[in-house]
């Protein structure tokens, strides 16, 4: 092999390597971004479970055992969230959620810190909590992975209806 044709191998081999270490580089980004797709995906899951969980949930612990006829009746702003004492499996209406923080943990996918507020709500601008009792409350959930750059924020309204 003389010098030309040793010039042209070497250049060739370095153009080689070069592209294997960009094929490689992108495989790894690829990686990543789809660990925080699964990451995020899990994150609304989390929530949404929360949410629906709530959902299933009395409006207001005055609520359960009638109908609730004015605002008055509903549970005060400053004592939304549960009764003192009272466990997550005894929750049985919606406001119990209130300054939940709790962690979920997937096995091969990340541990999860899930935290809510409710609050009561006007209905004609539900995006700003009252100080207030309305028949209408909100509830926000937030997740975030423990290796995720993002946090899901999913918020729920909660309206009382009574049908005569």
């Amino acid at each position: 092999m003389n010098t030309g044709q040793t010039i042209l191998t070497i250049i060739a081999i370095v153009f080689l390597g070069t592209n294997v270490v960009s094929v490689n580089r992108t495989f790894l980004q690829h990686g990543a971004i789809l660990q925080q797709t699964e990451i995020g995906l899990f994150g609304s899951s989390i929530a949404t479970s929360l949410i629906e969980e709530a959902q299933g949930k009395a409006f207001d612990k005055n609520s359960l055992e009638g109908y609730l006829q004015t605002t008055s009746e509903c549970s005060p702003v400053d004592s939304l969230g549960p009764e003192p004492g009272e466990k997550r499996t005894d929750w049985n209406d919606f406001d119990d959620y209130n300054k939940l923080n709790d962690t979920v943990k997937i096995k091969d996918v990340d541990t999860f810190y899930r935290w809510a507020t409710v609050t009561y709500v006007d209905s004609t601008n539900p995006n700003v909590a009252t100080n207030y009792r309305t028949f209408c409350k909100s509830m926000t959930v937030h997740v975030r992975g423990r290796s995720s750059q993002d946090t899901v924020s999913m918020t729920y309204l909660f309206s009382y209806w009574s049908f005569r």
